[in-house]
């Protein structure tokens, strides 16, 4: 091995441990900012997990206030069937009379595919969440009587119960 050669690997050898000795430096340094960094990344990626849990509450929110918001107003149409069928008359056409019915069963349907359910009150202690008492005969606190069918969307009342409380 020449005089330069060695002189060349001597430099070598030198440069590869004075690069050894900055990479440690360096690396302790990283090591530091990365667990930094990591740190700052986890709570980035919790906050966007709360986030997204928050925007689909809200979004879900929504969706049954608007659902409740319509589903108010066809309340009315449905209380329109039932009084159709209190009084229809004995003699009516069985042809018309199915036809309605059937209409009936589609709307109620509908409104069973929105999440709309019709409760049973009669029977029921008396509730004033779900029922309004409009007459009370005795001094019991149960429904006797119905005179306005209720309706919830989910836990949700969207109309309470018309009804009697007695014994």
């Amino acid at each position: 091995m020449s005089k330069s050669d060695h002189h060349s690997k001597h430099e070598s050898h030198t440069e590869v441990h004075i690069e050894a000795e900055s990479m440690q430096e360096v690396t302790g340094g990283t090591d530091a900012q990365l667990e930094e960094l990591t740190g700052d990344l986890k709570r980035v990626q919790a906050e966007f997990v709360n986030f997204k849990r928050r925007a689909e509450a809200e979004r879900a929110d929504i969706m049954t206030f608007a659902t409740a918001r319509v589903a108010r107003q066809f309340l009315t149409v449905r209380d329109s069937f039932d009084h159709e069928l209190s009084h229809r008359p004995a003699d009516v056409d069985e042809a018309w009379a199915a036809s309605i019915d059937s209409i009936r069963a589609q709307f109620d349907k509908v409104l069973k595919d929105l999440g709309v359910e019709r409760f049973e009150s009669v029977g029921q202690e008396f509730d004033p969440h779900r029922h309004e008492a409009v007459a009370h005969e005795g001094s019991g606190h149960t429904v006797t009587e119905e005179l306005q069918p209720g309706y919830a969307l989910g836990d949700t009342i969207l109309r309470p119960a018309m009804v009697k409380v007695g014994d």
